[in-house]
């Protein structure tokens, strides 16, 4: 939009900068996260928005970055007159988000490129693939099912995204595919291929492993893309992508997620996920939809191809039952989790957005999570432990009007019984820099002034945001161990 003369700014990341030059910008382009930093720190600009377009909508219902989200769109509402546009492809409740949001909703079936869902799984030598509205088709190969679905893709001239639970196993799956790409690889390809890894593994100056070992993967046509690799790294592996240099990119679920990197083909090799204290569950079928949405690139072909790996018949079946005929699942508010509803409390008092408990409930009134469960009744109870827990870690100041202002200045009738809530500087300062303040009370508790790095990294893994903690192998506890005595 440069040519019509717009000014275009983009920020995430950094929480601690107010980004001052972003006021000078026609359209602004945000994380959830850096758009509630930038309201804790106050920024002018805000009450100059007259369109808000919140991208994925559905994030609402996630229980890491939901409650952000749904925060930034209450609080943006009530200072902007602002038109609100929410976009999503995958959400069940629309009516509900839409009803929350005073919006219309307008629905589309339209897709630029039509969409095929289907599932493959091992029969005898071979491998069947059984696609919706299509016949049934065979793939012969004696390689892992998500590897021989690659190779074919290459095959038909096309390119894959296959999707894994783990960095670790994006990384093993792209390499697999890369030894298996070689050999039909054309030789201009293999030219261009060496100059991209090259550029990869110099990216740091000095190669790590990592880098190496994604180098090593790229020269056979395949690449590993997660939150791992360095910014340079990504951009270089999703431009060679789009190109059509590379063919394969194995990838977490994550770049499912806005990410624009269509391909021909989709596999989808692990449904399940492991979480700390809950195993092995299921991926929800939202989830899945985002990464079949990545099927079908415009412009190149007129269908794609999701595909979900079985391991028998019998699972091809479940999972067509779960994640084809399934629905996707309603979105539910999780503002009423306490950690991140501590944050949010402490992130309204300090930038004033209220000022008293009447106007901390009013604002609680106008969230998701009202709207959804009809009150904020089981809200309230959590509010006023905070208020306390906050208070008795001096981030802020509950009292009247009166404890707050000097009496000789201020006419008898102005004076009032309201409970009022004021930050504190500390109190300010931690809701600016993001932390949860559990964590900074833990801090400032256990602090020293020495210079002793074992002590400062030992005291930072028992705040809340490093939970939970990494497994240890058993071959490497005893060496921590003796390390953690001698320190």
């Amino acid at each position: 939009y440069k040519k019509i003369g717009m000014r275009i700014g983009i920020a995430t990341g950094d929480l601690d900068k107010s980004d001052g030059w972003l006021g000078s910008c026609d359209v602004n382009i945000l994380s959830n996260e850096k758009m509630d930093s930038l309201l804790r720190h106050k920024v002018p600009w805000t009450k100059e928005i007259s369109l808000i377009i919140a991208d994925e909508v559905h994030v609402i219902g996630d229980a890491t970055r939901g409650p952000t989200l749904e925060i930034v769109l209450t609080q943006l509402a009530a200072m902007t007159k602002s038109q609100i546009i929410a976009l999503s492809a995958t959400i069940e409740n629309a009516d509900e988000i839409a009803a929350w949001l005073k919006a219309e909703i307008v629905k589309s079936d339209y897709r630029p490129v039509k969409l095929y869902k289907g599932v493959m799984y091992s029969d005898d030598d071979d491998y069947v693939v059984e696609v919706e509205g299509k016949k049934k088709y065979g793939i012969k190969s004696k390689l892992d099912n998500e590897i021989a679905a690659c190779i074919d893709t290459v095959q038909k001239e096309k390119q894959s995204l296959v999707f894994v639970s783990t960095r670790r196993s994006a990384e093993a799956c792209a390499e697999k595919v890369s030894l298996e790409m070689r050999k039909i690889l054309k030789t201009e390809d293999k030219e261009l291929l060496k100059t991209l890894a090259k550029k990869i593994e110099s990216v740091l100056g000095s190669p790590t492993k990592q880098c190496k070992r994604l180098a090593r993967s790229v020269e056979g046509g395949a690449a590993f893309h997660h939150a791992g690799l360095v910014a340079k790294q990504r951009e270089l592996v999703e431009s060679a992508f789009r190109s059509g240099l590379l063919k394969t990119i194995a990838a977490t679920p994550t770049l499912a997620f806005g990410m624009n990197l269509p391909a021909y083909r989709v596999v989808i090799r692990d449904t399940k996920r492991f979480s700390s204290g809950y195993g092995s569950s299921y991926l929800p079928v939202m989830e899945v939809n985002q990464m079949m949405g990545r099927a079908g690139r415009p412009k190149y072909d007129k269908e794609g191809e999701a595909l979900l790996l079985a391991k028998s018949k019998q699972d091809a079946k479940s999972l067509w039952e779960r994640y084809i005929n399934g629905e996707s699942e309603q979105v539910y508010s999780k503002l009423g989790i306490e950690s991140i509803l501590r944050t949010h409390v402490l992130a309204l008092i300090s930038s004033e957005v209220v000022k008293n408990k009447t106007e901390l409930r009013a604002f609680f009134q106008k969230t998701f999570f009202a709207h959804q469960y009809g009150d904020i009744d089981s809200l309230e109870a959590k509010i006023e432990r905070i208020l306390k827990e906050l208070e008795s870690f001096k981030f802020i100041i509950i009292g009247t009007k009166n404890d707050f202002i000097s009496k000789e200045f201020v006419p008898a009738f102005q004076l009032t019984n309201e409970i009022d809530l004021k930050s504190t500087r500390i109190g300010k300062r931690v809701s600016e820099l993001y932390i949860d303040p559990v964590s900074a009370n833990f801090l400032l508790t256990v602090m020293s002034e020495e210079d002793n790095s074992v002590h400062n990294l030992m005291m930072i893994c028992q705040c809340e945001e490093m939970f939970p903690t990494l497994s240890v192998k058993k071959n490497e506890y005893e060496d921590l161990e003796n390390a953690i005595a001698i320190h």
